[in-house]
C-alpha cells in the first residue's frame, strides 16, 4: 500500500483517505527522498566456543562498530549447550501468552508467544505509558518478579548479573532498570517462542525506535532447531536527521505495515534496493542490534531431522544506550522490557 493504496483490486481515493500530512510526506520523498544504504556495512561475528569465562575476547571496538558501521554484533556460541538445552526444558514447561498488536482482540498477533508482563503490555493493556519519572504499575513489578525467579531457575543464576560482569573491564556498564520511586526491579527480559508460520515469508519488518544508537536490542538464542529459513535480516540505512525527515512517509509506513497483515506496501519494493544484512543464528549465540534500522525475522521450516524441541526459543530485551566510548569514557547500558 503506498498513497495510491490498492486493497483488493480497488483504488482508494488519495485525498479522501490519506490525510493531507502523509500525502505531503509522500511528495517530498519521491522528489528528495530514497533509501540510502550506510556504506559498508556489515555483521561483526566473533565465534565464542562457550568461552563465557573471557566473553570471546569481546573489546570496546565491537561496540564502537555496532554504533557505528555493524548495526548487528554477534557473539556466536557463548552459552554453552548443555545450559542452553536445560534452560529450554525448564522455559518451555512455562505459560506462555500471545500478545496483539492493540488492545482490540481483532488486532494482529505478534509473531511469536511469551512469557513475560512488558511496558508494551502496561501500555496496550492499562492505557499507562511508563516513564522515568513515573511509579511502575504494581502489575508490572510484581509479574517482572515471578518472571525473574523463573529465569533464575532456568539459568542457574543471574545470567545478565553474568554478563555485566565481564563488560565491566571494557567500561562498558550493564544495569537493570528500576523504578525511579520504589527501585524495585524491572523485568530483565522476555522469553520469545517461535513457531514456523505466524510471519511474512521476508519476516514482519518493523523498527522499535526512532534514532539509531540509542537504543540495543539484545538477543540470547537459547533453542534453534534443524531449519531452513529463520534469518535475522537487518538493513542498514541512512537515518541521520535529514533522512528521517525526507523518508519519513517510509519510516511512518513500516511503523504501521503489520498492523494490516493480509496487504502488501511499497516499502518491500524500496528495500528491494539495499542490500541487508542477514545473519542464521544458532543455539547458544548472543546477538546485539541496533533496532532503529529496519528488521525482521523470516519465516521458517524445521527440518524433519531436527533433533530435540522443535519451538525457536530465545531471550529479548533492550538497552537505552548513554555515555560514551571515547577516551576512558563509561558506556552505560540500561535494560528492562
Amino acid at each position: 500500500l503506498g498513497p495510491q493504496s490498492l486493497g483488493h483490486g480497488g483504488k482508494i481515493d488519495l485525498h479522501r483517505t490519506v490525510p493531507f500530512s502523509m500525502r505531503w510526506k509522500w511528495f517530498v520523498q519521491q522528489l528528495f527522498g530514497g533509501l540510502r544504504p550506510i556504506p559498508g556495512a556489515s555483521a561483526l561475528v566473533k565465534q565464542a566456543g562457550h568461552d563465557t569465562a573471557s566473553l570471546c575476547g569481546a573489546s570496546r571496538t565491537d561496540f564502537q562498530s555496532l554504533l557505528g558501521a555493524c548495526p548487528v554484533l554477534v557473539y556466536r556460541g557463548l552459552i554453552n549447550p548443555k545450559l542452553c538445552q536445560e534452560s529450554t526444558q525448564i522455559l518451555l514447561e512455562g505459560r506462555f501468552a500471545e500478545w496483539r498488536l492493540g488492545q482490540d482482540p481483532d488486532a494482529p498477533a505478534s509473531d511469536y508467544t511469551k512469557i513475560g508482563y512488558t511496558k508494551t503490555d502496561v501500555l496496550i493493556q492499562e492505557g499507562f505509558r511508563m516513564t522515568a519519572t513515573s511509579a511502575a504499575p504494581e502489575k508490572y513489578i510484581s509479574s517482572a518478579l515471578e518472571t525473574t525467579k523463573l529465569l533464575q531457575k532456568a539459568l542457574g543464576g543471574d545470567f545478565f548479573h553474568a554478563l555485566a560482569s565481564k563488560f565491566a573491564p571494557l567500561g562498558i556498564s550493564l544495569q537493570l532498570e528500576q523504578c525511579p520511586l520504589s527501585q524495585r526491579p524491572f523485568l530483565p527480559c522476555v522469553v520469545r517462542r517461535m513457531e514456523p508460520g505466524g510471519r511474512r515469508k521476508e519476516g514482519n519488518i518493523h523498527m522499535d525506535t526512532v534514532v539509531p544508537g540509542s537504543t540495543l536490542s539484545l538477543n540470547v538464542y537459547l533453542n534453534v532447531p534443524e531449519m531452513s529459513g529463520g534469518e535475522l535480516v537487518l538493513y542498514p540505512i541512512r537515518k541521520d536527521s535529514l533522512q528521517r525527515f525526507l523518508n519519513s512517509h517510509f519510516f511512518e509506513t513500516i511503523d504501521l505495515q503489520n498492523f494490516f497483515p493480509d496487504k502488501e506496501f511499497y516499502t518491500k519494493e524500496m528495500l528491494k534496493e539495499v542490500e541487508p544484512i542477514v545473519y542464521s543464528p544458532a543455539t547458544g549465540d548472543v546477538v546485539f542490534i541496533d533496532p532503529a534500522y529496519p528488521h525482521a525475522v523470516r519465516d521458517f521450516v524445521v527440518s524433519e531431522k531436527s533433533v530435540g524441541p522443535t519451538s525457536r526459543l530465545s531471550l529479548q530485551t533492550f538497552m537505552q544506550v548513554s555515555g560514551s566510548l571515547e577516551g576512558n569514557e563509561e558506556l552505560r547500558l540500561e535494560y528492562a522490557v
